[in-house]
């Protein structure tokens, strides 16, 4: 098995792909991507990605985000290498980028994509609750260790707080007493030890130890006689600190092991999946899409090479039947003849390594054994060599190793050397190579080999196209037309002396222009071939055109009928209006009788309860008239004729839609309104009422105290639990962390709430905690 990636350049093409992963580890797997001729594992692998492309584009990307390279430190932990109190919260981030994931797949299976390719890898995925747990109870938000995490540490801490106090206390005492010994009135800590900034001049005369001197020598700094003692005792006691924090870890390292297998498999898991979609959102910017692999034909529509930008890379057709083995393309140069042959080269390598092509769908290949590449001018300087030599060397490696099942690709074959040696040694070496069955693509500018092809019907003539009237390359393959020599046209156009272009032409061997006439012949064939399929093609997007337009009636027939509920709604919210004036007449007048008149008050305000009742439905109606939509209303999205539920207005003026399980935004002409959200109706004691209460998808604490944030929090879950809210986000920004510490300890101890995690980037970092809802 032999591949030539660096000729072919598939290394730039993964460099390409490497950006779009999102975890160290998934680079490096990207980075590590080979081609095989293995054909169950290429199938396999092209409809993982396959899958993952439908993903991207239906749902969204998955959330890999945040998840660290843990391998070290899961060995570490494996021997019991004590880890540091920072690396837990990559555990954590590692445990909550798995659930995240495994919540992400629940939601890309209650989608319409029909594909288990992925299945086994998510499903695969292990969560461990329980260890993020025990490290929340021992680890802080911030990577330190907590005061909680034992009761010891606890009371170690205190005592260092207590001593501290006191220590503070007594030196400003010291600093109200000795303040003209003092160059400032303030305590420090120097080497540890609380100090006072005591003038050099002064320092035989204060009361105590000289711990250290400023950078400018005119103060030293001094521990008081009357506090060594405490500082001595926080001295201790910070040791007894650094020894129960070592044992904490150590015991927290000890939990991390027991969980090593899961969490090793979690990371490969992962990062196997983020090499995979890195490969489907290459493939998804780059247009490409997964051909069909058959046992020998190969039919690459529309094929573009993938190191050229799409908007100037010309799209080439390359085809073999069943029973043809090789192209010779001949043309001018700088004509794209090598681009053609590079293309065919490093799509199949792609291919062969997983990876989507950029081609147009229903495209077949075939999987080879091996992809040979004699491809530009390797001539060695050091080896002597020279640009006939370089090429026959790297020729007879390939002959040397050829099998049946390989592509050969050779630039300007027979060059380097005398035009009629190398034309006879070229069809030689196209000879040998053709009897063995191999696919071949060869460049060449000797009109031999042209005239060698009409004689093997396993052998196509191809060629670049060039236009004659602007003397450039136009780049577009033609497969059955070999290309001609331009050279006495070209220089005609030029304006070369007539004489001179004449006398080139008489000089012409009549062998030459017979073979001449017959190109030319074919020539025309081929054109008249390529413009039916051109017209076919343009048949094609026509009838797509046609498809487009339908789809667009549809829609322009959706909104009239919208049009027309608008009017009749009118029609009935006017006859409502109506209804409701002569109604408030009445009222008026039976106000006015009341005063002159016996009129029971029940009556009157029996008409006025009915009267005001018609609110409600004129409510119900206007809101369909005018469409001010709400938050709940059911609507149908006209796209995928599916309804669904508002979620919430966006600010550019879209809605999220809530489909099923999945939300997307629709702009408001993209959707029609199908009914008011239902309201729940409580039975209670013969009384009903109407729970109308509309849960705002999100919390903002900013700016709040604690207690009143406390407060608002706890009210704010409770209404998200009993309005059945799936998840909801909580705003508590930066600041000191004390809101933010308020969120996580009450979605911890609330046994309602299923999961919880910090914002992605997008969704506000840090600054904000995403919750979900059992």
């Amino acid at each position: 098995m032999h591949f030539d990636i660096e000729i072919l350049e598939f290394d730039k093409v993964k460099s390409l792909i490497t950006n779009y992963a999102e975890t160290t580890l998934g680079k490096k797997l990207v980075d590590e991507i080979t081609p095989t001729n293995n054909n169950l594992e290429i199938k396999r692998k092209l409809s993982e990605t396959a899958h993952a492309l439908k993903i991207v584009e239906e749902v969204s990307n998955p959330p890999f985000g945040g998840i660290r390279d843990l391998s070290e430190t899961l060995h570490r932990a494996k021997i019991y290498s004590v880890l540091k109190a920072s690396e837990f919260l990559d555990v954590i981030g590692l445990i909550d980028g798995i659930n995240n994931n495994i919540r992400f797949y629940k939601q890309v299976k209650d989608s319409e994509i029909d594909d288990i390719s992925l299945d086994d890898y998510f499903y695969n995925l292990e969560s461990v609750p329980h260890l993020k747990k025990e490290i929340q109870l021992v680890i802080t938000d911030d990577g330190e260790v907590s005061d909680n995490a034992s009761a010891d540490l606890r009371k170690i801490r205190h005592g260092i707080t207590t001593k501290q106090n006191k220590i503070k206390d007594r030196l400003n005492q010291i600093l109200s007493k000795n303040s003209k010994q003092l160059t400032e009135a303030i305590v420090t800590i120097r080497n540890n030890r609380f100090v006072v900034p005591v003038k050099l001049s002064e320092k035989n005369n204060f009361k105590g130890s000289i711990i250290d001197y400023s950078n400018s020598g005119e103060t030293c700094f001094m521990e008081p006689n009357s506090i060594t003692q405490l500082n001595n005792e926080i001295s201790s006691l910070k040791l007894a600190e650094t020894r129960e924090i070592e044992r904490i870890l150590r015991e927290l390292t000890i939990k991390v092991a027991e969980y090593h297998y899961p969490l090793t498999n979690n990371l490969k898991i992962i990062s196997t999946l983020d090499s995979i979609f890195a490969k489907a959102k290459y493939g998804l910017m780059n247009e490409c899409t997964m051909p069909i692999i058959t046992e020998e034909e190969i039919f690459l529509i529309k094929a573009r090479h993938p190191l050229i930008s799409i908007e100037e890379c010309v799209a080439n057709t390359i085809a073999y039947d069943i029973d043809e083995k090789i192209i010779i393309i001949t043309g001018p140069n700088t004509g794209g003849k090598t681009v053609a042959l590079k293309t065919m080269g490093l799509l199949s390598i792609m291919v062969q390594s997983g990876l989507l092509i950029p081609v147009k769908e229903e495209s077949k290949t075939k999987i080879f054994d091996n992809i040979f590449a004699d491809i530009g001018d390797e001539q060695s300087i050091e080896q002597s060599l020279s640009t006939f030599s370089s090429h026959m060397t790297r020729i007879i490696n390939i002959i040397d190793n050829l099998t049946v099942g390989s592509l050969i690709l050779l630039d300007e074959l027979g060059s380097g050397t005398d035009p009629k040696e190398g034309a006879s040694l070229a069809i030689s070496i196209l000879d040998y190579i053709r009897v063995r069955g191999v696919h071949v693509i060869a460049t060449t500018h000797y009109p031999e080999l042209k005239a060698y092809a009409y004689n093997k019907p396993e052998i196509i003539n191809a060629s670049v196209e060039f236009d004659v009237d602007t003397l450039s390359p136009t780049y577009r393959l033609m497969l059955g037309t070999p290309g001609k020599s331009n050279a006495l046209l070209i220089s005609e156009r030029l304006g070369l002396n007539m004489d001179i272009v004449n006398a080139a032409k008489e000089n012409v061997l009549t062998s030459q222009s017979e073979v001449t006439d017959l190109i030319n012949k074919l020539e025309k064939q081929g054109n008249n071939l390529d413009k039916k399929i051109r017209e076919y093609e343009e048949l094609i997007v026509t009838g797509k055109d046609i498809v487009k337009e339908n789809e667009i009636l549809k829609k322009d027939l959706l909104k009239e009928k919208i049009n027309l509920k608008k009017k009749i709604n009118v029609e009935q919210s006017q006859l409502i209006k109506d209804t409701k004036k002569e109604a408030l007449d009445l009222i008026k007048q039976l106000e006015e009788l009341k005063s002159r008149k016996d009129i029971k008050e029940h009556e009157i305000a029996e008409l006025k309860y009915k009267t005001k009742n018609l609110n409600l439905e004129e409510t119900d109606v206007s809101s369909t008239l005018n469409f001010v939509y709400s938050v709940g209303d059911i609507v149908n999205i006209l796209k995928f004729n599916r309804a669904g539920e508002l979620i919430k207005k966006q600010k550019n003026g879209s809605w999220m839609v809530k489909m099923g399980s999945l939300n997307s935004k629709f702009n408001e002409d993209e959707f029609e309104f199908i009914e008011k959200r239902k309201e729940v109706v409580i039975n209670q004691s013969r009384m009903k009422s109407k729970v109308k209460k509309n849960i705002r998808p999100e919390l903002d604490l900013r700016g709040m105290r604690y207690e009143e944030a406390k407060y608002v929090l706890d009210k704010y879950i409770d209404d998200c639990l009993v309005g059945n809210i799936p998840h909801a986000t909580i705003i508590h920004g930066f600041g000191t962390l004390t809101l933010r510490k308020l969120v996580k300890s009450y979605l911890d101890s609330n046994n309602l709430i299923d999961n919880h995690r910090d914002g992605e980037g997008n969704e506000g970092g840090n600054g904000v905690t995403i919750v979900y809802f059992k």
